[in-house]
């Protein structure tokens, strides 16, 4: 790559310098074009190039020594030509095109070839000067690309090599029709530079810009100067001074937008870094994968607008909407995908993916932590922190709309008698299903928590009562329904067969005030002792000791639902909130302790 940036100088010298122009013109000209033709020859992708030039080197070599030998030209010399232009024709046309529009601004040059086809004294160069002019109808929607796509250094060689060919061979053939140009006149330089930026440009992808840029721009004012001299009209002269200044003009302008959208670029790196930065789940967020996911998505769209929807398939969780196309984006072990409605116009800039996959895994991990600070993790519902971290929302909603926020406090009848009689296990299954039948029974706005114990809280926000006020839009009005009618009526407990202590308490080993006599002693089961039977006023549950399994026997039998507790006669006397009055004689019956979530029986 380095020898044919130190040939342009010579080659430059050898063509002005008028001893040598001529000797230039004949050889050195069809050396360059064989020279660069093998130079492109050495890569596949570049055949079509390598085989053009190499064919219009050998042809130029053989209408040079035509010229020395005074021989008259026959159509089988001309077919290096012709394969040349074949061959050139096909590496264009494999281009990917752009609708031209700036590049239009070099459509005049095009009028060399109109005014060389009215002479019909070229005889065969008439059909070259039309192949060049349908060469540079194709060289300008493969141009165009440099406008509306990002700045490359070898496209621009390219286009520029490929124009100053044409245009020096358009020029030639005015010319001829014109009379003819003495050997070594300076427009033979156009040939030799513009094969050798033709070459650079095919084979460069790694041009720096700054030198691209020079020479493409150095081949461009050299346009005008070369004609200059006479014999050229007037007419091709006004054609070349257009033709430079407007394809100069054109490549500042190409880099001045490549300087605009890498400045565009960087803001949107900038705002996809501060959008991945305010990721970090927030207290009044909704701390599910969705929310993550679509903050993600937002600020995957600052730098991939086509960006359309994000998939977490092992979570089962989809913001926005599947597309065709889409781009893995790594997880650890994870599967996230990127859904993109058309392929990206550019390629994906280095580090994006993994940068947005990193970012995603850590704002997971701390939604999931968020969670397990916020949520009660048997029932599912809000916390005290939850609550204390919510409804500052709700409040402020409240006064935003001017709404009145109401208040629900439950808790649960007997509970501590469940955790007694049943253990510990029941108590846990009754929480976690009143805590689902709750979560199911509120709305989106509104609160479920779990304030302590057995003790819930639920806090309503009227937006449903608003919507359904305002016409009933979006199915959000109350739900004149009961709540045991929309959750179904009564919930039983299954049969939970559970070990008893010798105190004929619960798991825990707490001591049952009902089995426990006024002098503080424990009851004998039905059936034993004293004449007691299945009727024992102290036992309130069907529910005693097997007694051929000792005192910490498996129970026998168990209640078949909850809170059903047996009434009549055989059931412990209730009084209300007023103490039951004692009957004389009796003793105190020593108060049971309190379980872990129960308040103290009365």
């Amino acid at each position: 790559m380095v020898l044919p940036w130190l040939a342009l100088p010579l080659l430059v010298l050898l063509a002005l310098y008028p001893p040598t122009a001529p000797w230039s013109e004949r050889f050195l000209t069809p050396l360059v074009a064989a020279g660069s033709g093998l130079y492109l020859l050495r890569r596949r992708e570049n055949l079509p190039w390598g085989l053009g030039l190499l064919l219009w080197g050998v042809g130029d070599l053989v209408g040079a020594l035509e010229d020395l030998a005074a021989s008259p030209r026959s159509l089988l010399w001309e077919s290096p030509y012709l394969a040349g232009y074949l061959a050139l024709t096909y590496a264009l046309w494999r281009l990917p095109p752009r609708p031209p529009r700036l590049t239009l601004g070099l459509l005049p040059l095009g009028l060399l070839g109109l005014l060389a086809l009215l002479h019909p004294e070229l005889g065969v160069d008439r059909l070259y000067v039309a192949w060049d002019a349908l060469l540079l109808l194709l060289l300008l929607p493969r141009l165009e690309g440099l406008f509306q796509e990002r700045f490359q250094p070898g496209r621009a060689l390219l286009g520029v090599g490929v124009l100053l060919v044409l245009v020096a061979d358009l020029a030639y053939g005015y010319l001829e029709a014109m009379g003819g140009y003495p050997a070594g006149h300076p427009l033979h330089l156009l040939y030799p530079l513009g094969y050798l930026l033709l070459a650079l440009g095919v084979e460069g992808r790694n041009v720096p810009t700054f030198p691209a840029l020079a020479l493409a721009l150095g081949g461009l004012f050299l346009l005008p100067a070369v004609v200059a001299k006479d014999p050229v009209p007037f007419a091709l002269r006004l054609l070349a001074l257009y033709g430079g200044p407007a394809g100069a003009l054109g490549l500042l302008y190409a880099l001045h937008l490549e300087w605009r959208r890498t400045e565009e670029r960087g803001r949107r790196w900038t705002r996809f870094l501060e959008a991945l930065a305010r990721l970090s789940p927030r207290a009044t967020q909704t701390l599910s994968p969705e929310g993550v996911l679509l903050g993600v998505l937002e600020a995957a769209q600052e730098l991939l607008p086509q960006a359309v929807g994000l998939e977490l398939r092992a979570r089962g969780s989809l913001v926005g909407e599947r597309a065709p196309h889409i781009l893995p984006v790594p997880l650890n072990g994870d599967a996230a995908y990127l859904h993109l409605r058309t392929p990206p116009e550019e390629p994906v800039p280095p580090g994006f993916l993994a940068l947005l996959g990193e970012r995603l895994r850590q704002v997971l991990r701390q939604a999931e932590w968020g969670t397990l600070a916020y949520t009660d993790p048997l029932t599912g519902l809000f916390n005290r922190r939850g609550l204390e971290v919510e409804l500052p929302k709700l409040l402020a909603l409240s006064r935003r709309y001017r709404a009145p926020v109401s208040v629900v406090m439950l808790d649960i009848d007997r509970f501590k008698a469940v955790n007694d009689t049943y253990g510990h296990p029941v108590g846990d299954e009754v929480l976690r299903r009143l805590g689902r039948i709750l979560k199911e029974s509120v709305r989106k706005e509104d609160l479920a928590v779990r304030y302590g114990g057995e003790e819930f809280l639920l806090v309503l926000f009227p937006g449903a009562l608003r919507r359904q006020e305002g016409g009933g839009q979006g199915g959000g009005g109350a739900d004149p329904r009961t709540l045991p009618e929309r959750t179904g009526g009564p919930h039983p407990l299954p049969p939970h067969p559970l070990r008893r202590d010798r105190w004929g308490g619960g798991a825990g080993g707490e001591r049952d005030p009902r089995r426990v006599d006024p002098q503080g002693r424990l009851r004998p089961p039905p059936g034993q002792g004293d004449g007691a039977g299945p009727g024992d006023p102290g036992l309130s549950t069907p529910l005693w000791l097997s007694p051929e399994r000792g005192p910490r026997g498996r129970a026998t039998s168990w209640a078949s639902s909850w809170p059903s507790w047996p009434r009549g006669p055989s059931a412990p006397r209730s009084c209300g909130r007023r103490p039951c009055p004692r009957p004389s004689g009796e003793g105190r019956a020593p108060p049971g302790p309190s379980g872990p979530r129960g308040r103290k029986a009365a």
